[in-house]
């Protein structure tokens, strides 16, 4: 077994890179990490042209994609196809979300609860400019740590 730790990044197609930071940036207050386009090196090897941004802890990408790319219907909200995403925020957070949808005309869904019995506690469910799927929720088990992370050169070997 590899036994993986965590996801480390992510990426999400999109038809205007753009468009899809000043979403990404204003609305949910990521920030730009880096840039890979169309005049470097890494592009014209044959590497995806995107951004990569940061929100917290977590990594991830946009990255444009060809015109093919299937959206929904504008009107639809949520979904499982393959442009769905997910991010999480504390419960103390969550309301700052939906007044910073509400504050840039954002059409959304929610908040939506679930199931007393589970981890996921509220979810907000809208689309970015491109049409994926995005969901915010805070959980339930907030305060339980999932994997700790050791600092270099303490506990086990490797």
């Amino acid at each position: 077994m590899a036994e993986v730790e965590s996801i480390s990044h992510s990426g999400i197609c999109v038809h205007d890179l753009k468009e899809a930071e000043d979403f990404y940036c204003n609305v949910l207050g990521a920030k730009v990490h880096s840039r890979v386009n169309f005049k470097t090196q890494d592009a014209l090897r044959g590497r995806s042209i995107h951004t990569t941004l940061t929100l917290d802890d977590y990594v991830f990408a946009v990255m444009l994609t060809e015109d093919w790319m299937v959206v929904p219907e504008p009107g639809q909200l949520r979904g499982v196809n393959r442009t769905r995403h997910s991010f999480c925020v504390p419960k103390a957070r969550f309301p700052k979300v939906l007044e910073m949808l509400e504050a840039f005309e954002v059409p959304f869904e929610g908040p939506v609860s679930h199931p007393q019995c589970g981890p996921f506690g509220e979810s907000i469910y809208f689309r970015d400019p491109t049409g994926n799927f995005l969901e915010v929720l805070w959980r339930r088990d907030e305060d339980v740590v999932y994997n700790i992370v050791q600092p270099l050169g303490h506990g086990g070997g490797g």
